[in-house]
């Protein structure tokens, strides 16, 4: 911890956090489909709206990606990645999707071992 100036010219006391884990694939697919995934018409069986399609279009770096995923982290709860299936729509396809683009464009190296 240390005390100093900040920008507007108080006095603030700042801390460190140092990571002590990291977020594997499967929680950084469901952290973004729990504010991306897409909408199903289950009477056609199709997407009605691709969002997760659209969230790789603007978020299309590795760095941007984690960025969106530690803000949705940090506003959601890591306890509320265990019971987000329950809202999402053909869950376990998106979640397939997702963490097949994660690995084929982004991080080929996530989920892996030495």
């Amino acid at each position: 911890m240390a005390t100093k100036l900040a920008k507007n010219g108080t006095y603030m006391e700042y801390i460190v956090i140092r990571p002590t884990f990291g977020f594997n694939l499967d929680q950084i697919a469901t952290a973004i489909l729990m504010y991306h995934s897409d909408t199903y018409d289950w009477k056609t069986n199709k997407t009605d709206k691709h969002n997760i399609r659209q969230f790789f279009h603007k978020y299309n770096t590795w760095n941007k990606i984690m960025g969106k995923v530690k803000d949705i982290i940090l506003e959601e709860g890591m306890s509320r990645l265990d019971y987000a299936g329950e809202n999402i729509d053909n869950y376990e396809a998106q979640m397939e999707n997702v963490k097949q683009q994660i690995k084929d464009r982004f991080n080929p190296k996530i989920g892996t071992k030495k």
